[in-house]
């Protein structure tokens, strides 16, 4: 029996004093990959965000791979890329070096690259396609190559887990078939996937399961649902429309 990757039991969460998630369960398995669809509110990106614990929850508990979430400490694990995010950042820097960056997690504090850490960066940017593109810099990129960086810095080291908030919101057809073969590049290896995505496109085929959520609520999880079950609107930005800083992650 595959052993739980993220385990969500119970879940309330508050933003501005304002209830997102109702009670959410949640299980995602070792190698699965599992969307969360729901229309604009729905508490989506609340919800992932709350499992890279970005955002407190107010009860309930996460677990990532057995472990509650106040007591994880291997970051490296998980591969987080939220959404509406450039790689640029203000700051000039090429492709590898954006990459490069997910790749701290992995070595010691002033401990210098080495070739492990090279081949990963190396094997991260060939995996999104963008090997022809190492050396320039990010801000000459389009959007969707952009997105593809940041999806392979997240893979630079090497997670267990990739969490990623509507991956494909905004980008070309050409990076989302990109993705679309990376992601199957990187399932195929045994990991495990939870994304949040508005339209399924070129992911359809690898996405194991669909959570639909509504005002904060599960109310499906299963197969993936028909149409008229994937609630429609805009894509669905932050619920809470703030940006991703704070615990977990990035503490």
């Amino acid at each position: 029996m595959r052993s739980a990757v993220v385990d969500v039991r119970g879940l309330r969460v508050d933003l501005d004093d304002r209830p997102v998630l109702h009670g959410v369960d949640l299980q995602v398995v070792e190698g699965e990959v599992v969307t969360l669809l729901g229309a604009n509110g729905s508490g989506k990106s609340t919800l992932v965000r709350t499992v890279v614990g970005l955002v407190p929850s107010v009860a309930g508990e996460v677990r990532l791979f057995g472990t509650p979430l106040r007591s994880f400490h291997d970051w490296w694990r998980v591969g987080y890329v939220p959404q509406r995010t450039t790689a640029a950042g203000g700051v000039p820097a090429t492709v590898r070096e954006v990459v490069a960056a997910g790749r701290l997690a992995r070595r010691k504090l002033f401990r210098p690259a080495r070739k492990a850490d090279r081949a990963a960066v190396d094997h991260a940017i060939e995996l999104v396609g963008l090997s022809d593109q190492a050396n320039r810099s990010v801000a000459n990129l389009s959007g969707g190559q952009q997105q593809r960086v940041l999806i392979a810095r997240a893979a630079a080291s090497e997670p267990d887990l990739m969490v990623l908030d509507e991956p494909n919101a905004g980008v070309d057809k050409r990076s989302q078939e990109a993705f679309a073969r990376a992601l199957r590049t990187f399932v195929a290896s045994g990991r495990t996937v939870l994304l949040v995505l508005h339209e399924m496109g070129p992911l359809a085929p690898l996405v194991d399961r669909g959570v639909v959520l509504d005002g904060g609520h599960v109310v499906h999880d299963g197969p993936l649902p028909t149409p008229s079950m994937t609630l429609t609107g805009p894509p669905d930005h932050h619920d809470d429309h703030r940006e991703d800083y704070g615990a977990g992650l990035f503490g």
